[in-house]
């Protein structure tokens, strides 16, 4: 080996520089699946956080970071599957961080993956101390409302992040102006619609101690009509939000959008219609915990399919660049 060389140890992508001083790095193809590790966990969180809500099990553990003072707690349902959860979010906070910290290990370095990662890694910490914050303020709606609104946060940079991974910097896979404007009008009421079903929810009866036998406050703002109106609206906002999709999808393919935006427009438009399915079942079955589980948990695919078709759409910069002149034949 040449004077001052440095041996290297690859695998699967990873580089071990094995000289004193030299850094740990990794391709963009070994960091793609912590990506998807991220984003994935981030969803199933919220999966995971809303059964423990409908179970009851909100106070199984009425102390944070330990459980009772222990990390160890009794074998008591509420309490494993309150328990459970934050061993989960453990798993979550590491998969963000790691895409956070790794992303500036990727070679070659990829300047756009940065900001998404970095907002991962902080987003998770700052959800962390959110959870600890919930329990010690007895699940108070106020800040149930902020935890679950936090992890659609995530999933932005989730989402952002997987999109970049998948694709190279600066690239615009779609840029009819119609439809970089309307997507994004779309997503932008789509937040609304779920900031809404956040409030009706914090109104319902499922307000997560019941299991453990602790009382709740609830969301009472118009009296004993406030869950009704609060749903009745959340409802409405949800139908035209449908409607708005579907039209949006019907002139994407009528305007022959490329195939990552019709794919995020059609699982937006099947996954709006099967919320509205859950939501009728649930309002007119009194409030199941099985189907508000599933309502309350399904935003999580929808925000990140929504966010997804944003990226998709394009950016207006891209949609605004004139087409190229045909180049002129001249004869000889």
């Amino acid at each position: 080996m040449p004077a001052g060389a440095t041996r290297v140890l690859t695998a699967r992508g990873l580089t071990w520089p094995v000289g004193m001083g030299d850094r740990f790095t990794l391709s963009l193809r070994a960091y793609r699946w912590v990506a998807y590790a991220a984003l994935l966990t981030l969803v199933l969180i919220v999966f995971s956080g809303a059964g423990v809500r409908l179970t009851g099990s909100g106070l199984g553990c009425p102390s944070w970071p330990d459980c009772s003072g222990t990390f160890v707690p009794e074998l008591d349902t509420h309490v494993w599957i309150e328990y459970g959860n934050r061993l989960f979010s453990t798993l979550v906070g590491a998969a963000c961080v790691a895409a956070g910290v790794l992303a500036y290990r990727v070679r070659p370095r990829r300047h756009d993956l940065l900001r998404p990662a970095a907002l991962l890694a902080a987003g998770v910490i700052a959800q962390g101390l959110l959870g600890g914050l919930t329990v010690a303020l007895h699940l108070s709606w106020q800040v149930v409302i902020a935890h679950y609104l936090l992890s659609m946060a995530l999933l932005v940079a989730g989402a952002v992040l997987v999109w970049r991974v998948r694709h190279p910097p600066g690239a615009a896979p779609f840029g009819d102006r119609l439809l970089v404007v309307a997507t994004r009008v779309l997503v932008v009421y789509g937040a609304v619609v779920i900031v809404a079903g956040t409030f009706a929810t914090a109104a319902g009866p499922h307000a997560g101690g019941a299991g453990t036998g602790d009382v709740v406050e609830r969301l009472d703002a118009w009296g004993a009509g406030t869950l009704r109106s609060l749903i009745l609206l959340h409802g409405h906002m949800a139908t035209a939000m449908g409607i708005v999709a579907v039209a949006l999808w019907a002139v994407a393919l009528h305007r022959r959008a490329r195939r990552p935006l019709m794919e995020g427009l059609t699982a937006v438009c099947m996954l709006v219609a099967a919320q509205g399915i859950l939501g009728l079942v649930q309002y007119h079955s009194a409030l199941p915990a099985e189907i508000v589980w599933l309502h309350a948990s399904l935003p999580a695919v929808l925000w990140t399919v929504l966010v997804w078709s944003w990226v998709a759409a394009g950016s207006l910069a891209a949609a605004s660049e004139p087409e190229p002149a045909p180049a002129r034949v001249t004869a000889a």
